[in-house]
C-alpha cells in the first residue's frame, strides 16, 4: 500500500472513531435522523439525503469515497441487520 493510500486509511478510521464515540453529542447537537460527513475529526456536511451530503462533500473540493459519512440514529433506536 502506499503512503498516500496508507494516510488517507487511517484518517478514515479516526474519523470514524470520533464519530461512534461521539454519537451522543452528535444528537444533541440536532444531528439525528440525518447523514453526517466527518473530516478531521468534526462534522463538515449533514442532511436527511445521503446524495445532499455527497454533493456538499463534492462542492468542498473533496472526494465522497475518502470522507467518512454516517447516519445518526436518533436515541434509542434499534437497529436490526
Amino acid at each position: 500500500m502506499e503512503k498516500q493510500e496508507l494516510q488517507i486509511l487511517k484518517e478514515f478510521e479516526r474519523d470514524s472513531r470520533w464519530f461512534h464515540e461521539n454519537i451522543e453529542k452528535l444528537r444533541k447537537e440536532n444531528f439525528a435522523g440525518k447523514f453526517v460527513a466527518v473530516m478531521n475529526e468534526k462534522p463538515i456536511a449533514s442532511d436527511k439525503s445521503s446524495d445532499a451530503v455527497i454533493k456538499s462533500v463534492e462542492k468542498e473540493g473533496k472526494n465522497p469515497a475518502y470522507v467518512f459519512i454516517e447516519f445518526v440514529y436518533p436515541e434509542g433506536f434499534t437497529l436490526l441487520l
